[in-house]
């Protein structure tokens, strides 16, 4: 309870503000010896507390004095000459206390006048750090909104570009498809091949034959390498018409029915419908018309003539393990440590003997084919003849090779020596590898035996061929009935 006076007796009016919980109490007493009581219930014993501050400072501001309990000191007042100057005037006032409950009725969502006693400046610091917090809230949720924004777009361009590579990856294996097994096969290419006539009692008629088509109807055909005629070429269903002119200028006028594959052409009699030749399409050379067909030379090193200047005991340490197939068709070493796989025929017709390590294979066929090759001695044509059997019986294989590689490319054979098994033929060549796999690079060579044809085709990643020759070439001349 705090008691107010103002003036002196007998005009003395007195003010008493009494505080219980959050009840604030107000009595005033008049001069007359009346007494007006006014009462307030707050909302919490501190805004009772800070509104009996508020009304006792304003007492102190009109005049009034606070009467202090023993042990209490004083509230600071203004100075004794202003209030000595205004107590009179005010003293004739009639003190209403009950307008100072207006200003104590607070706001209804305002808690910042809760510590009346607390500075000014302390009550405002809260308000204003607030303001900051609400700012940094809203501006963490546009952060959100921005990663969440941001995160919507990567996952878009992401599932773009997936889409976007599985487009292409199968738009390629499409195309690998239709190029494969949808794509029409054409004429236009470079093609090569070779005839070998035998008759009983007569020589034997090897011819080569080199076929040149282009996209503009023009036409070059070469035979034995040696005569080339060059010309225009027409195609009317399954009819090959050829209009050639020779080096002297001789017109010749050639005209086949025709079986067009997608890696042969096959050149038939018109009249009786019998095999004339059958070509092979050269798929790395381009149809180039102008003169002699163009032909992929055998490389120098191939020429393997001179059996003396072969180092065996370095082909023995590079194949040093025996093998021969149950058959008997063959024997051989190939180098330790390389796995084997072989098959044959009951008949004793064919076997096979396939030998692999990490990349390298070297596989080796011998059928009966090689028999037929077999009708002249070989010792009847000079060294390295095309007309050998074992030359023809090189040139067919390539067939063989071309349909089991993708992309095959043969150079011209060379003369291959150094085997027991006599004079062979061996050319270098290259093939597709797939579509994952780089291209290979190996030996295809040709032997014969009395009653054999012993093909042998040797390959690698072209990176590792350089390495491995050496070992192709020893198993290649460890071959021996």
């Amino acid at each position: 309870m705090r008691r107010f006076t103002l003036g002196s007796a007998p005009e003395r009016q007195i003010v008493v503000i009494e505080v219980d919980g959050s009840r604030m109490s107000v009595v005033q007493m008049t001069p007359d010896g009346g007494t007006k009581r006014t009462e307030k219930q707050l909302g919490s014993p501190a805004e009772a507390q800070g509104a009996s501050e508020r009304m006792a400072r304003e007492l102190i501001a009109r005049g009034f004095v606070e009467k202090l309990e023993s042990g209490r000191k004083p509230a600071p007042s203004r100075p004794t000459a202003t209030k000595s100057a205004a107590a009179p005037a005010r003293a004739r006032e009639e003190v209403d206390a009950s307008h100072l409950f207006d200003e104590v009725e607070p706001p209804v969502a305002a808690a910042a006048p809760v510590l009346a006693r607390l500075a000014t400046a302390a009550a405002a610091t809260p308000a204003t750090e607030t303001a900051p917090k609400k700012k940094t809230k809203t501006g963490g949720k546009k952060k959100k909104r921005r990663k969440a924004g941001s995160g919507d777009a990567l996952d878009k361009r992401v599932l773009a570009g997936i889409a976007a590579v599985g487009v292409l990856v199968i738009g390629f294996f499409g195309y690998m498809a239709y190029d494969a097994f949808f794509k029409p096969p054409t004429i236009v290419g470079v093609w090569r091949g070779s005839t070998l006539v035998h008759e009983v009692s007569r020589r034997l008629s090897h011819t080569r034959y080199d076929l040149i088509l282009d996209d503009q109807k023009r036409a070059a055909m070469t035979l034995q390498e040696k005569y080339t005629s060059v010309g225009t070429y027409s195609l009317r269903g399954n009819r090959l018409q050829l209009t050639l002119k020779d080096e002297d200028g001789e017109a010749t006028e050639h005209q086949y029915k025709i079986v067009l594959g997608r890696s042969t052409l096959d050149l038939l009699d018109p009249q009786s419908g019998e095999l004339v030749v059958q070509l092979i399409r050269q798929s790395r050379e381009q149809p180039v018309i102008g003169g002699k067909a163009p032909a992929t030379e055998a490389p120098k090193d191939l020429a393997l003539g001179d059996p003396g200047k072969v180092d065996t005991a370095a082909d023995e340490r590079l194949a040093s393990v025996q093998f021969s197939p149950k058959d008997g068709a063959f024997r051989l070493r190939h180098p330790q440590g390389w796995e084997v796989a072989t098959s044959s025929r009951p008949d004793n017709t064919y076997c096979s003997a396939i030998f692999t390590h990490d990349s390298a294979k070297i596989a080796i066929y011998a059928d009966v084919a090689g028999s037929l090759m077999t009708g002249s001695p070989a010792n009847q044509f000079e060294e390295g003849s095309e007309l050998a059997p074992v030359h023809r019986a090189h040139e067919l294989y390539k067939k063989t090779a071309a349909e089991e590689y993708s992309d095959y490319n043969e150079s011209k054979p060379a003369l291959f020596k150094g085997s027991s098994l006599g004079e062979g033929r061996i050319s270098e060549f290259t093939a597709s590898g797939g579509l994952f796999s780089s291209n290979l690079r190996g030996y295809h060579v040709t032997l014969l035996t009395n009653d054999r044809r012993v093909s042998i085709l040797c390959h690698c990643p072209e990176s590792e061929f350089a390495k491995l020759k050496p070992t192709f070439l020893a198993v290649c001349r460890s071959l021996a009935r």
